[in-house]
């Protein structure tokens, strides 16, 4: 396994939760199945009837397991969502959960990755096993029910003729390969788009006519065509091109396994290769592909699998 020393600064998700209009301290609660006194204590809240929108809740404090020749240190874990893992006293190794592997890079702090937890993921107690320096660490780590939303779009000839199962199945494995897990980059990020109003949020129960259920893989973000569109980390263009059902489409590869999606654009302003910065405009915001309007569909894999974007958003 290679070592690279990686000299920047992560943002810390710790299963957390990003205020969207009209939510309240006891609707989130309710969500995650906590209690609102419970919340406020862990969000350091004097009053619980005041938050707003865009306000980032922590809704669980830091795991801690000790090791051989240092410790572990991550976040709760939840259904859908993202957590940094910290790992003190090692020089490399990886994190494999759920059917998947999850990259680790030694930085200043130690070896750092993030490790995603999938939204069908069946709560309860899961094994967690870190692989470190040739040693084999299991951990057993309950995984928390996140209540989703549930929404029925009406399916149109035209929204009908883009839901073939081969083409979906074929144009997502096309969007998970194009990740090349890259390491080094810095992973600060920010909202691609300057009003975040969100319309659809990550893990949705959705159903297009009669058919089965499924559920979103990223967010929606209301907007007018022509925005711009706005990189939401430092990061390398792996995808740049229209697709059958995302439309014109871009996708960023920023390290240790993660990577941002954009789709439904109008234009795409980046091109393959491409080193981008934070903020960098690289699309407009448009209705292409599987779309009932005009919207940003804003997505984040880790290792492939689709987490929640608000918790890594500031």
């Amino acid at each position: 396994m290679r070592r690279l020393l990686l000299l920047f600064f992560l943002t810390p998700v710790l299963a957390q939760h990003v205020v969207a209009p009209g939510e309240t301290l006891f609707s989130i609660a309710r969500r995650y199945g906590l209690s609102v006194e419970e919340l406020a204590r862990l969000n350091g809240l004097q009053d619980p009837d005041r938050i707003h929108p865009g306000q980032v809740l922590r809704l669980s404090g830091e795991e801690r397991r000790i090791l051989p020749k240092g410790e572990v240190r991550l976040g709760g874990l939840w259904g859908g969502q993202a957590t940094l893992v910290r790992v003190a006293g090692y020089k490399e190794g990886e994190v494999r959960a759920f059917g998947r592997t999850f990259p680790l890079a030694l930085s200043q702090e130690g070896l750092l990755g993030y490790l995603g937890v999938p939204a069908l993921e069946k709560p309860g107690v899961h094994r967690v096993e870190f692989f470190l320096e040739g040693g084999r660490f299991p951990f057993d780590l309950e995984v928390h029910p996140v209540s989703y939303p549930r929404e029925v779009i009406p399916l149109t000839p035209g929204l009908k003729a883009r839901m073939d199962p081969n083409t979906l199945r074929e144009e997502r494995e096309k969007v998970i390969a194009s990740c090349r897990f890259r390491l080094g980059l810095p992973l600060q990020f920010r909202p691609p788009l300057e009003k975040m109003q969100i319309t659809s949020p990550f893990g949705t129960r959705r159903r297009y006519g009669e058919g089965g259920w499924t559920y979103h893989e990223g967010m929606d973000l209301k907007a007018e065509v022509g925005v711009p569109v706005r990189a939401a980390a430092e990061g390398v263009v792996v995808l740049s091109e229209p697709l059958f059902v995302r439309g014109e489409a871009v996708v960023l590869d920023h390290g240790l396994g993660v990577c941002t999606g954009y789709w439904h654009l109008s234009a795409r302003k980046v091109r393959l290769g491409e080193r981008v910065k934070p903020g960098q405009v690289i699309g407009l915001v448009g209705s292409t592909g599987l779309s009932t309007g005009p919207h940003l569909h804003f997505e984040v894999r880790v290792a492939g699998l689709p987490v929640d974007p608000g918790g890594f958003l500031r």
